[in-house]
Order: structure tokens, then C-alpha cells, then sequence
């Protein structure tokens, strides 16, 4: 867009949806930005359903995976610099009369990040409304547990690489796909301690030697489409509660002077 059509589109926007993505290791099955193609391209699909109500700001792309750096082409940032990232994003947005924000996210490693930002930013900056929300929590459980016949999915694996061939079938390497090279079962040491609630640093490199959990040679186009419309029904039963939700309600949360729009004064 053009700054006149974001002008243009500002007062018939009642959202500004954020996608937030990484760029990390997906083993040699699919592209460093896979996280990032996902997140925006299911947030840009997602405001096309609710047009004109829906505005999509520019994808964030780094985040914060640093338990990836095992592995040439990560980037990961600092988690104050991420942090920062997202405030400055979102001032900059309020600056241009934007008020009410979505973070569309599809990256676990920044959900903490996330979660902070949800906590403080409506304490110090006047929102009208901020939230988040992780794309692949929309996910039917039943689908993913037919779709995952490896038992060892969770990064690269042929429910993630069946969704890009949904939506973005160019950042999948078709002719390279790879089962995970696990090392010493999956996930050990690691899972031996969080299961007991024990966090500790890890690095992927630990316990797949390509950097792959699961097996993306089982993904096809067919489980990925049925996965996305799956989890598309779920965002817009979402948005459509959140565009009916009262003011009372979704006041809650914004730091109190802002609520009768005073700006503390």
C-alpha cells in the first residue's frame, strides 16, 4: 500500500492485525521464513475475509530463537530488542491513528515476548484494545493426530510442511524432504527435565542432527488445505466475537486514565 491508501483506508479499519514470524532452521525440508510466510500469509487471507475491517501491518520477521542457532541461517533476536520491536511497531501505529492491534503469530519461541508485550504495552500507551494470538493453537487436534503418523513431530514435520504446501508451496524443498535425524531419542535431556517442570537451555542441535523433528516425506497439499480451513473457521469465529464484543469489554485491561479518553488529564 501507499501512504494515501493507508489514509484512504484508516477510518473503515477497526483492527490492525500484526503477523509475527522467525527466520530459523526448518531442517532441509522447507525455507528459513517458514514461520514468517505462514503468519502473513494467513493473517493477509484473514483480512480479505473481514474487508475493509481488518488492516494488515508489515510482518515482524525476526523473533526470538536462539534454541535454533545450531544451525546456519538463524536469526534470532535479543528478547528486550524483540520487545522493543513490537512497542515500536505499535507507537508508530498509534501515531497514524491506529488504536486496536491483533498479533497473529506462528513462531512458539515468541510467545513470551508476546505475552510480556500484551502485559505492559496497554499499561503505558493509549490502546484501545491490544491482543494476540498463536495461528497454530487454532489447529483440530483430531486432524493433526491423523495427519502425524510419525510420533515425533514438532518442528519441519509433515503436519507444518503439509500447511506450507497449502499456502506457500514455493518455500518447500520437495526434492530434499527428510525425516528427523533424531539423536538419542527425541528431545533428551530435555524432555527428562520439563516434564518435571524443570526449564533449561536447549539448542535443536541437541537432538536432531538436521534439524528436523518428525517426517515432512509424509506431508501432502490434501492434509495441508484441510488443516488451514480448519484453523481459518476458528480465526474468524474469533474475530467475529471480538468485532461484536461491547466497549465495556474490551476496555479491560487499558490503563485507566486512557478508558474515558482523557489521556490522564
Amino acid at each position: 500500500m501507499t501512504w494515501p491508501e493507508v489514509k484512504a483506508a484508516r477510518d473503515g479499519v477497526r483492527l490492525v492485525a500484526i503477523p509475527l514470524g522467525s527466520i530459523e532452521q526448518h531442517g532441509p525440508n522447507t525455507s528459513l521464513d517458514t514461520d514468517l510466510v505462514i503468519a502473513e500469509d494467513l493473517t493477509l487471507r484473514l483480512a480479505e475475509r473481514f474487508h475493509p475491517q481488518i488492516l494488515v501491518a508489515p510482518t515482524i520477521p525476526y523473533g526470538m530463537s536462539a534454541y535454533h542457532m545450531g544451525f546456519p541461517g538463524t536469526v534470532t533476536l535479543r528478547a528486550q530488542t524483540h520487545l522493543h520491536v513490537i512497542e515500536d511497531n505499535v507507537t508508530s501505529l498509534l501515531h497514524h491513528g491506529f488504536d486496536s492491534f491483533l498479533f497473529t503469530n506462528w513462531h512458539t519461541g515468541n510467545e513470551s515476548a508476546l505475552i510480556l508485550a500484551l502485559q505492559t504495552l496497554p499499561a503505558r500507551l493509549p490502546v484501545r484494545f491490544m491482543a494476540g494470538i498463536s495461528l497454530y493453537d487454532l489447529e483440530d487436534d483430531a486432524l493433526a493426530k491423523r495427519i502425524m503418523q510419525s510420533g515425533t513431530g514438532g518442528h519441519a514435520d509433515e503436519l507444518e510442511t503439509a500447511e506450507l504446501l497449502a499456502v506457500r508451496p514455493d518455500r518447500v524443498k520437495t526434492g530434499a524432504l527428510e525425516a528427523a535425524a533424531l539423536r538419542g531419542g527425541l528431545r533428551s535431556p530435555r524432555n527428562r527435565f520439563w516434564r518435571r517442570g524443570i526449564r533449561m537451555n536447549t539448542d535443536f542441535s541437541d537432538f536432531t542432527a538436521n534439524g528436523a523433528v518428525g517426517d515432512a516425506r509424509l506431508a501432502t497439499v490434501e492434509d495441508g488445505r484441510e488443516m488451514i480451513e480448519a484453523i481459518e473457521r476458528r480465526a474468524d469465529e474469533l474475530i467475529r466475537h471480538l468485532l461484536e464484543a461491547p466497549e465495556d469489554l474490551i476496555a479491560q485491561g487499558r490503563l485507566l486514565q486512557w478508558r474515558d479518553g482523557t489521556g490522564g488529564a
